[in-house]
């Protein structure tokens, strides 16, 4: 077992903080999104298929940027892809933030969803190359609160202009697109990062990692011992990813139009509970290099399996709803995201994890913008039932946790918690 009290190098923080933007961004999309969805209901006068069209858009483009993204920097170059998609973010947030019909709206999701896409794993990759596994659970945990951050400030910057009209999307997406042009800033002029970047590859503990030599999908794909964690993580980061995308998206357009709540309420429900995520992911830091990793993960498995339940058995009470997401959100620290990503820089060789995290990151945002696109007019026809088929969501990715536990020792992967 690792040292957990190992710490990250300055240069290592420096690394994180600016690679963490790319997970700040892709929650802010997506909330974002989330929080404009009412507003943009009632100023382009959309129903609710062009609603749930508006998200799955944004989906898609994601997924396709994982797709090529990762592809792109394991064969270009991690570090020039990392440096580049960053602008595109920019330049889509800027566009949906100023658009005021839906042709130019759906042009600057579809920018901004593929450049954030295609940043994610490539942003995760450059990460792991320049740590040592020891310190895995820590760095790649780290972007989690970026992403937390994400899902917190869009809520709160939401809040603050939820009486403003449709000067809130604006001010939401002009944000995004500000702190994504300033990311890029420091990407290509700071001279401090660049040499960061060209001098903080660490030699991996693994021989068959086979550093500096370019690894076909469809070779990894006839490994067996690729081919079982990729079909296991994908399937885990799907189930965990319907209810996780579905009440990210979707919770203001669940309190506000078929609960009945106002803006300000729903807005101010999503602030409480990330802002009680934020803590519990910090919590997670000290914890995620040491054995009590998937002890919580255990946890949070069945605090997600409770609070679904909970809101599905009482689907007509908004209070009931309201606890439940917030301690569902609690939840997604323990069991979710963080491990996916963990898990995604561990199974594969270095060269190659960009390719497998792009390519499983993208398969499953492509069901995810299908599931989202039925989201609105399946709660319009039946909470209960959607909540139950989140129950079933949770049982699945909750199995899938197990058997990775189990593949990981099976396979002798590299874990310190263990």
């Amino acid at each position: 077992m690792a040292n957990s009290n190992t710490k990250l190098s300055r240069n290592n923080i420096l690394l994180i903080i600016v690679a963490g933007i790319a997970s700040y961004l892709d929650a802010a999309l997506l909330v974002s999104l989330g929080v404009a969805l009412p507003i943009w209901t009632t100023a382009l006068n959309l129903n609710s298929w062009l609603v749930g069209l508006i998200s799955t858009t944004l989906t898609v483009a994601v997924a396709i940027g994982s797709f090529t993204g990762g592809w792109l920097s394991d064969r270009f170059g991690r570090v020039t892809v990392f440096n580049i998609d960053i602008f595109f973010v920019a330049v889509g947030s800027f566009v949906v933030a100023f658009s005021d019909n839906i042709i130019i709206l759906m042009i600057g999701v579809v920018i901004a969803g593929l450049a954030s896409g295609a940043d994610l794993p490539t942003s995760l990759a450059v990460i792991s190359e320049r740590v040592s596994k020891n310190l895995y659970g820590r760095a790649i945990s780290s972007t989690q609160i970026f992403w937390t951050a994400g899902i917190i400030l869009s809520q709160f910057i939401g809040f603050l202009t939820a009486k403003t009209g449709t000067a809130s999307p604006k001010v939401l997406f002009g944000w995004i697109g500000l702190v994504a042009f300033l990311n890029w800033c420091i990407r290509m002029f700071s001279k401090q990062f660049r040499q960061i970047e060209n001098s903080q590859v660490v030699t991996q503990e693994d021989s068959d990692d086979n550093r500096g030599a370019k690894i076909k999908l469809r070779d990894l794909l006839k490994n067996k011992n690729y081919l079982t964690p990729l079909i296991l993580l994908t399937t885990f980061y799907l189930f965990w990813n319907l209810p996780a995308n579905t009440w990210g998206s979707f919770v203001n357009y669940f309190l506000v139009t078929v609960d009945g709540r106002s803006q300000m309420f729903s807005t101010a429900v999503a602030l409480t509970a990330n802002i009680l995520c934020l803590l519990v992911n910090l919590i997670y830091l000290k914890i995620s290099d040491s054995q009590y990793r998937y002890k919580s993960m255990y946890v949070g498995i069945a605090v997600a399996f409770i609070s679904f339940s909970m809101a599905g058995v009482f689907s007509n009470f908004w209070e009931v709803f309201t606890v439940a997401y917030i301690f569902y959100s609690c939840s997604t620290v323990l069991c979710g995201e963080p491990l996916y990503k963990i898990w995604s820089q561990s199974f594969y060789p270095v060269n190659a994890r960009a390719t497998m995290t792009g390519f499983s990151y993208g398969l499953v945002r492509v069901v995810t913008a299908a599931f989202s696109l039925i989201t609105p007019t399946l709660m319009g026809y039946s909470p209960k039932l959607l909540l139950w088929i989140l129950v079933g969501c949770t049982v699945i990715f909750g199995g899938c946790a197990i058997a990775i536990v189990n593949l990981i020792n099976k396979l002798k992967i590299a874990d310190p918690t263990t």
